[in-house]
């Protein structure tokens, strides 16, 4: 049975019979242990160390969640981050690409252009020739028309 001393102040244990009566004692004496005032200081101290006990582990339990909380909004900042620069490597790839599709694109359309603006040049070309060769045939003809006396044989040709 535990018992508390009133010179020292501390708790004590004593041997007790295995019905639970402490040997020597017939338990209403009015001994220490029932002393309502140091029954109360006792209580009152038990109660300040539990109070102080709760308060350590909540102090404990509240640092322990802020450290925890800070780490978790490092590590989110950090994904964040790398998120972050992730994107912006790949939006910058994909403006690479696409400019460079871009430059193919007007590439290949430039050479359509010059090959389009060489075609018309030959074209003009064929049409100036031809109408060169047309009008010297017409110039011959009229010349050969202008020569020939009338009634020769070219009027037979009709």
């Amino acid at each position: 049975m535990t018992s508390f001393d009133q010179q020292s102040g501390e708790s004590t244990t004593s041997p007790t019979d295995h019905d639970g009566a402490t040997p020597g004692r017939d338990g209403g004496d009015g001994s220490a242990s029932t002393n309502p005032s140091r029954m109360l200081e006792v209580a009152a101290r038990t109660a300040d160390e539990l109070v102080a006990n709760a308060r350590t582990e909540a102090e404990s339990l509240v640092a322990s969640a802020q450290a925890a909380a800070q780490q978790i909004g490092e590590a989110s900042r950090d994904e964040a981050a790398t998120m972050a620069a992730e994107l912006s490597r790949t939006r910058a790839e994909q403006v690479a690409e696409l400019e460079s599709e871009r430059a193919a694109a007007l590439g290949q359309l430039a050479d359509e252009k010059a090959n389009l603006e060489a075609e018309i040049a030959t074209l003009r070309e064929m049409e100036a020739d031809q109408r060169s060769h047309m009008r010297r045939l017409l110039s011959e003809q009229l010349s050969q028309l202008d020569a020939a006396p009338p009634g020769s044989p070219t009027d037979d040709h009709e």
